[in-house]
């Protein structure tokens, strides 16, 4: 079965914010989240963040992000709703935050089916991986298509803003909101071929980074000291692990890999990534991460139509697709141009 990435798109709010100030007015869950750590630590956690503002939604409902991105990623691919054969939602926090109306429980995959005129479409929705859900997503969505062969056209779909009060997730990185799509098609022409996928997820890890509700408000709670002493100590380890096996798998070296395209969580993360892959320096593409945030899931996908829109992805490179999330999960994706 051949599968391809037949389209990619997102969706940003236009209002932004400077980490400065965000710094300044969630000050006291800076050093709620910080105290634990020594001194050396905590000022390493600012000055690699390497982010100047992040994108808000306010006024703009993240739905409507999310509706963008998909009507983006269909129209690209060529396709109309109709022609959808499965949705997945692998959002972070999209159900729990829902606003502007009731979600009754459900996914956004439910009403995005209805508004885009995908009526007769599957429905998934996970939230398992966090920003390394992409390729949680499309390895289950390989997984019904290859069950399942009158799925021909699959739309994954991810979304996140973080609730109020909660847009520092430091000693990590800050929460950019914004949305994503991609569309994978089966026995398509147009669009990288996908090679193979790799995820591993360590459930013992599930606390490093969680959402809790209290007295009615949701709160993104980082436990800095089970990310410190756990979490990464095999944090590259894991990830390189992954990567060997998604190399292996499909009989390719890591000197055959045109471009390596990963998360924005901060700059000191990404030349983590860069180091354990013994990279030379200025080899990661640049990225929007400064002016966007950490947008969760949405990193790499926002990272791949960015590299596709300045002509960096030439027919027949190999990319590699890689990112880490809670859960705690890691994850590559491998696809040819």
């Amino acid at each position: 079965m051949q599968v391809r990435i037949a389209a990619a798109a997102y969706a940003v709010p236009p209002e932004d914010e400077a980490v400065e100030a965000v710094l300044k007015r969630e000050r006291i869950r800076v050093e709620t989240s910080l105290a634990p750590l020594s001194p050396e630590s905590r000022r390493k956690a600012v000055e690699g963040l390497g982010l100047n503002r992040v994108r808000i939604c306010g006024d703009t409902q993240l739905y409507d992000l999310i509706l963008e991105a998909s009507s983006k990623a269909i129209a690209e691919a060529g396709i109309t709703a109709r022609d959808i054969n499965l949705i997945l939602d692998f959002s972070t926090w999209a159900s729990e935050s829902w606003s502007g109306e009731s979600s009754h429980g459900l996914s956004f995959a439910h009403k995005l089916s209805a508004d885009l005129g995908a009526e007769t479409s599957m429905i998934l929705s996970f939230k398992v991986g966090g920003c390394a859900g992409l390729h949680v997503a499309i390895k289950t969505a390989l997984g019904w298509m290859t069950a399942d062969e009158s799925i021909q056209n699959v739309l994954l779909v991810t979304g996140d803003a973080a609730p109020k009060g909660n847009r520092s997730l430091l000693p990590i990185t800050m929460h950019g909101d914004a949305s994503s799509a991609v569309i994978l098609r089966r026995h398509g022409t147009e669009g990288p071929l996908l090679l193979g996928v790799e995820a591993m997820t360590l459930g013992h890890l599930h606390r490093a980074i969680t959402m809790v509700r209290t007295n009615g408000h949701l709160d993104i709670v980082v436990d800095a000291l089970c990310m410190e002493r756990e979490v990464m100590p095999i944090y590259f380890l894991n990830m390189l692990l992954v990567v060997n096996n998604a190399l292996a798998a499909s009989s390719l070296s890591l000197s055959d890999i045109d471009h390596f395209i990963y998360s924005n969580i901060s700059r000191r993360d990404r030349e983590g990534f860069r180091k354990m892959l013994g990279l030379p320096k200025g080899s990661l593409p640049p990225t929007p991460m400064s002016e966007y945030g950490h947008t969760f899931a949405s990193d790499l996908a926002i990272n791949y139509v960015n590299m596709r829109r300045e002509g960096i992805i030439r027919p027949g490179q190999l990319l590699l697709f890689a990112s880490a999330g809670i859960g705690f999960t890691w994850g590559v994706t491998l696809a040819r141009a």
